[in-house]
């Protein structure tokens, strides 16, 4: 039984609609996504078996829906919706509220033009048993039963508003970080194009222009690195200007026709053991999944720059919590041997 979400207004008889819907086999959520942290969290909800969501703040990140995901949009005019707002007892200005109101509309006409089999009801819709039985029978792929309806309909089943909005505060980083990510990756599978590492070209570039030019890419890096999307923003993007300057700093990058697809930062030092020796400690390092292969080439064309520069070895690391086993291996591929783990001691 595919899983189905129902992308709603606020105040659109969403919380009924969810018990309405939990018949039988089926656990139905409610706003479901204030529990996840992940969009990982989101994929494992939908991958159980008979499991549906209606969700009044998940509209705008549609374009992430699994395939084979049932949806249904619902709607209520945003006067009503103001009006239910206001019996909550939860002060709001109208203005912004009406704004974020008609951005979410904007967002389910997206999904009712481009979402195939997609089924648009209204909150009056929901007062009929006509209505509600093309919900039921739409998301559960089940036939109507007239006594289950029957015996919700008589039930008024609402939320606490007050403590869903004492939940949004108190969760607000982590809602926030988990919208920016959403919202990064509908962009980027929006202008993903698979391709192939012919034509790549790999450089040594200054930082500053690496910097200019890295946004979109960074992005997406942090983004897999379980990370929001601004998360480079903290880097320390004036040091690494100062290393850079001092010659010791490596900037590799992978491009083709300007586009950055990959990056791999060197800091170059000299060691304790050998006054005579630099080494490269490899830093920050990313190969698009959108250009499959060039990782590999990108560490080669990063040691052979680096051997020109008079570097006579390289270090590692592997235990990044995005990817760090497959790292390891990867390493092993290009001929490096394990030296240890490194271990990090938080002190503040």
């Amino acid at each position: 039984m595919a899983p189905f979400v129902v992308f709603a207004t606020p105040r659109s008889r969403t919380k009924w609609l969810s018990e309405f819907l939990s018949y039988g086999p089926w656990q139905v959520g409610h706003d479901q996504l204030r529990y996840c942290r992940s969009l990982d969290d989101v994929s494992a909800w939908l991958a159980q078996p008979a499991t549906g969501t209606v969700e009044t703040a998940a509209a705008p990140f549609w374009r992430l829906l699994p395939e084979g995901v049932r949806v249904v949009t619902l709607r209520r005019p945003i006067p009503e919706i103001l009006a239910s707002l206001r019996r909550t007892g939860v002060p709001f200005d109208d203005a912004p509220m009406t704004a974020i109101l008609r951005a979410a509309e904007r967002k389910l006409d997206q999904i009712e033009a481009r979402v195939p089999g997609v089924l648009a009801v209204s909150f009056d819709d929901l007062g009929t048993e006509t209505g509600c039985a093309r919900v039921f029978e739409h998301c559960t792929g089940m036939v109507h039963d007239h006594a289950w309806w029957a015996a919700c309909d008589v039930v008024n089943i609402q939320i606490t508003f007050e403590h869903l909005v004492r939940y949004f505060i108190a969760h607000r980083p982590q809602l926030e970080k988990l919208a920016k990510t959403a919202k990064h990756r509908c962009i980027a599978n929006m202008t993903r194009l698979p391709r192939e590492p012919d034509g790549v070209t790999f450089q040594r570039e200054p930082f500053r222009q690496f910097w200019r030019d890295a946004a979109p890419l960074l992005a997406e890096h942090a983004v897999e690195a379980g990370e929001a999307p601004d998360y480079p923003d903290a880097l320390n993007a004036p040091l690494m200007e100062i290393l850079d300057d001092g010659g010791m700093l490596q900037m590799m990058t992978a491009r083709m026709n300007g586009r950055m697809f990959g990056y791999l930062m060197t800091i170059i030092e000299p060691t304790l053991e050998d006054r005579e020796m630099l080494q490269g400690w490899h830093s920050i390092f990313y190969a698009s999944p959108d250009m499959p292969g060039i990782g590999m080439r990108l560490q080669r064309a990063a040691a052979d720059a680096l051997r020109e520069r008079g570097v006579k070895q390289i270090i590692m690391r592997a235990g990044h919590r995005a990817s760090g086993p497959r790292l390891g291996a990867f390493y092993r591929r290009l001929g490096a041997e394990d030296i240890g783990a490194l271990y990090r001691l938080e002190i503040n």
